[in-house]
């Protein structure tokens, strides 16, 4: 067992199963107070709908076993998918193609969830992990829920959290879009757009515009199809987004396919 990392009260281990030698990533959840309860539940529903999930762009889960000191389930182990590799937060790519090709297979996965009707509502780059294969995975579906959820309390990371989020409101395709394009900007720019969470305050600011500056404003290699297509993905009003991320993925084939011409015609060009 090797230790990966950590989480809310979470530590992640790679395990190897003694009969076969595959390899697994274990998550243990330990409640050490009583308020820990909501990170078991997190843990819980992350199973129940990773088992529901059956493509390759999303992780897998196999197992899940629940730890009980008298009546009272004190730990949760989660056995998912080994997902080797770094995620896009610990590697940001800065050529724009291979940003394109990555979030390319996010769309995918995430088009998929809302086929099968849940929604993610945690998407960021350190929730994308890209392997030395290039395999690209979703992961983490702690805050996921079914698609038109209301949530008891904000659920999101501010950096990347969409509005409906912050206001507790019903929340569909359009909020994952949001943060999608939420992630897609920081790893185009290297810097976070602003939300409606402050990002020196404990109050939440109400506003009607997040006044985005242009991410091809400050990386001059986006091209402008791009910078479009993800302000259109964090307009402050759900309405005002792509619906789903079918619309999202065709853009974004038809920016690689540009981005690919232009590499290969630059490739060929004599010295």
């Amino acid at each position: 067992m090797q230790y990966l990392g950590s989480g809310a009260r979470s530590t992640i281990w790679s395990i190897r199963h003694q009969q076969t030698g595959q390899l697994y990533a274990l998550k243990r959840v330990v409640k050490e107070h009583t308020s820990d309860q909501r990170f078991l539940e997190q843990a819980e529903n992350e199973f129940v709908i990773g088992r529901q999930l059956n493509h390759g762009g999303n992780r897998r889960f196999e197992d899940i076993q629940r730890i009980r000191r008298f009546w009272w389930v004190r730990e949760i182990r989660v056995i998912m998918e080994y997902c080797p590799g770094e995620s896009v937060q610990q590697d940001r790519p800065v050529d724009v193609l291979r940003v394109v090709q990555i979030f390319s297979k996010v769309c995918e996965a995430l088009a998929y969830m809302h086929e099968s009707g849940f929604l993610h509502t945690d998407m960021k780059p350190n929730n994308i992990i890209v392997s030395p294969d290039q395999t690209v995975k979703v992961i983490d579906l702690g805050h996921g829920c079914r698609i038109g959820t209301v949530k008891e309390r904000i659920q999101g990371t501010p950096d990347f959290i969409a509005p409906e989020q912050v206001y507790r409101r019903p929340l569909d395709a359009r909020t994952d879009v949001f943060n999608f394009g939420a992630s897609l900007y920081w790893t185009l720019t290297g810097q976070a757009i602003n939300t409606v969470i402050p990002k020196r305050s404990d109050s939440i600011q109400l506003k009607n515009d997040l006044h985005i500056k242009p991410a091809s404003e400050l990386n001059p290699q986006v091209p402008a199809a791009l910078a479009s297509l993800v302000a259109d993905c964090v307009a402050f009003q759900p309405g005002h987004r792509p619906a789903s991320m079918q619309p999202v993925q065709t853009k974004l084939k038809l920016i690689e396919t540009q981005l690919q011409r232009q590499a290969d015609n630059g490739n060929t060009k004599s010295p």
